[in-house]
């Protein structure tokens, strides 16, 4: 402790608010000392900008390093291959409960518009045919 910080005397001890003020104060100086010291060793290190740059590219450097390691590669493959499994068991498990309660899926769905598309392009072409027909049969007659 400074030497401006002497022992208080009986009437400052037994002063809580006067205590906690004296602590503020010197914390206060304190803070402002390492901050002006901070200050001026990065006024002399140089740009903060380029400080900054540096440094993101050190990290860069460094969690590039770390994401090509076979064992974060090995675990992010582990991760993605539980994810298509759980994927795939939820997939699942919707399909068995909407079999089970008689509704239809997705799937069910695209393939009945699929065969109604099939059949009216077939009754569309077989009414082109017809009309085609009629059309002769009227030219003739």
């Amino acid at each position: 402790m400074p030497s401006t910080e002497s022992k208080p005397n009986s009437g400052v001890a037994a002063d809580p608010s006067t205590m906690i003020a004296s602590f503020w104060t010197q914390w206060l100086e304190q803070s402002t000392r390492g901050t002006q010291a901070l200050l001026e060793a990065m006024q002399v290190a140089g740009d903060p900008q380029q400080l900054q740059r540096h440094w993101l590219d050190a990290v860069s450097r460094s969690l590039d390093d770390f994401m090509r390691t076979p064992t974060f590669l090995q675990l992010l493959g582990n991760n993605l291959k539980a994810i298509t499994d759980l994927k795939g068991m939820q997939d699942q498990a919707i399909q068995d409960t909407a079999r089970h309660f008689g509704l239809p899926l997705a799937a069910d769905i695209t393939g009945l518009f699929e065969r109604l598309h099939s059949t009216e392009q077939n009754i569309i072409n077989r009414l082109q045919a017809i009309e085609e027909r009629l059309k002769a049969i009227e030219t003739k007659h």
